[in-house]
């Protein structure tokens, strides 16, 4: 049995190669790890149509800012500072618009209608969110909908662990602020 080697070694040699400008190894470091940050920025940004956008600027500016990557962390953890850095700079610059894109005709079965219902509810939850700091929102999203541990969240993000664990806290409370309100019919 061929043993297989460790992610990390794959990855350091990958990163070497890509940094110096090997094409072909920056293309299979984006194959190792674009599933990561779709599903990372996917959380951040919200179910919105731009996704695909956001992840393949985060891949821009790793191929710009790799031959900085030191090593001082793990390769992981400095993609998702760069993917964090990339979904908030483009969560700042988006225009507070309604999208009719995903409009459908009322007409559908039960089993439809539940889906819709889902996804108005999650879209809710993100139009909730959208009025959030941004940094309660990373918070939130990493400890609420990812699962990540407070101390993890520290370490990822480089804050302290009581300011972590206050951005959790305070996003709880605007959220169920906006969401009670939203249910009264008043405008938050």
């Amino acid at each position: 049995m061929a043993q297989t080697e460790p992610q990390f070694d794959v990855d350091a040699t990958l990163i070497t190669r890509a940094a110096a400008g090997d094409r072909v190894a920056f293309r299979q470091l984006y194959e190792r790890h674009v599933g990561y940050v779709a599903h990372h920025v996917g959380r951040l940004v919200g179910p919105r149509g731009d996704l695909e956008d956001v992840v393949q600027e985060v891949f821009v500016q790793v191929h710009r800012c790799l031959p900085d990557y030191r090593g001082d962390c793990t390769f992981t953890t400095w993609l998702y500072r760069v993917s964090r850095n990339v979904a908030i700079d483009h969560l700042r610059r988006r225009k507070k618009t309604v999208s009719l894109d995903d409009w459908r005709p009322l007409r559908q079965s039960g089993s439809s209608w539940r889906r819709l219902e889902a996804r108005d509810q999650l879209r809710g939850l993100y139009a909730a969110m959208e009025k959030m700091p941004l940094d309660h929102r990373e918070a939130f999203v990493l400890y609420e909908i990812e699962g990540m541990k407070l101390r993890e969240i520290a370490d990822l993000t480089g804050d302290p662990l009581n300011t972590v664990a206050s951005r959790v806290r305070r996003a709880r409370q605007d959220l169920r602020e906006v969401l009670e309100a939203t249910q009264r019919g008043e405008r938050p």
